[in-house]
């Protein structure tokens, strides 16, 4: 952790659950990579630009894109980041590592995300890492490329690990007429309008539509073909949580790597007894 350099491109803010969500990660690619032979790849197609600002602090906490590449157990990493200064940014901060290769662009688009599968070997297995900071940059029609695209010599898919934008993203602009279209184009089918009618005729509480919300979701996982999929509720720094962890795969230990990962108590860079290796208080 370092405080602010105003001569580099400016990091995005973010507040301690963003941190929190950062440590977890760190912790949750350490136990994958360990469990796993090697050959795996690690994609991440909504990367930033390598640091994000601690807010409060004003210091610089290195993001998803970073603490994966330090972990140097997966045999290649492929980035895809926002053209411009993202993508800039991560391309110099990677520059050392002979594994990593940063995209610019949207995974969106068709020829973007090529890039990305043309990297990783035919049949190697590999896990993408989907954090889009909001629900609107999330498109089912990516998820499903990725679940397609990526099958290994045991015929698994690649596999999700997807930081789902639940509270005060997708919640938030539920019943907004607006906002129609793109949560549509989130679950890429119009079923979650029984789940926001229910809540609007009051027929639901609202943590009924954060559970369903949450599990519609993981239904389409499921319809992809994932024989497994979990999903944990990160603890509430403030009120509630931002986001809720999913992962989708076809291996059966993924809801324990998920709890051990996001389960623990631990201290975060800003505060006195952190220690990065537990994090544990």
């Amino acid at each position: 952790m370092e405080k602010t350099d105003r001569t580099v491109e400016t990091p995005r803010q973010i507040r301690k659950w963003g941190c929190h969500k950062l440590e977890c990660l760190a912790d949750y690619i350490e136990i994958f990579t360990a469990a796993l032979p090697n050959g795996f790849y690690y994609l991440e197609p909504y990367a930033g630009c390598g640091r994000c600002t601690c807010a409060g602090t004003g210091c610089i906490v290195e993001d998803s894109a970073l603490r994966a590449l330090q972990n140097n157990g997966f045999a290649g990493y492929i980035f895809i980041a926002g053209e411009g200064p993202d993508a800039a940014c991560l391309t110099r901060l990677t520059a050392s590592y002979d594994t990593a290769r940063v995209i610019a662009g949207n995974p969106v688009n068709e020829r973007v995300l090529q890039q990305a599968f043309d990297l990783v070997p035919r049949s190697a297995p590999s896990l993408a890492v989907i954090d889009p900071g909001g629900y609107i940059r999330l498109r089912w029609s990516t998820i499903k490329k990725l679940a397609a695209h990526g099958r290994d010599w045991k015929d698994h898919k690649t596999e999700l690990l997807i930081a789902f934008p639940l509270e005060m993203s997708l919640l938030r602009n539920l019943t907004r007429p607006e906002c129609e279209l793109s949560v549509t184009r989130l679950y890429g089918h119009q079923r979650w309008q029984r789940i926001k009618l229910d809540m609007v005729e009051d027929k639901i509480t609202l943590e009924d539509a954060r559970q369903q919300l949450v599990a519609l979701y993981k239904e389409g996982l499921k319809e992809l073909g994932y024989r497994y999929v979990a999903d944990f509720k990160p603890p509430f720094f403030t009120r509630l949580s931002p986001y809720h962890i999913i992962s989708a795969s076809d291996s059966s230990n993924r809801a324990k790597m998920l709890e051990e990962a996001w389960g623990k108590s631990r201290y975060l860079p800003c505060e006195l007894l952190y220690n990065r290796k537990d994090g544990a208080r």
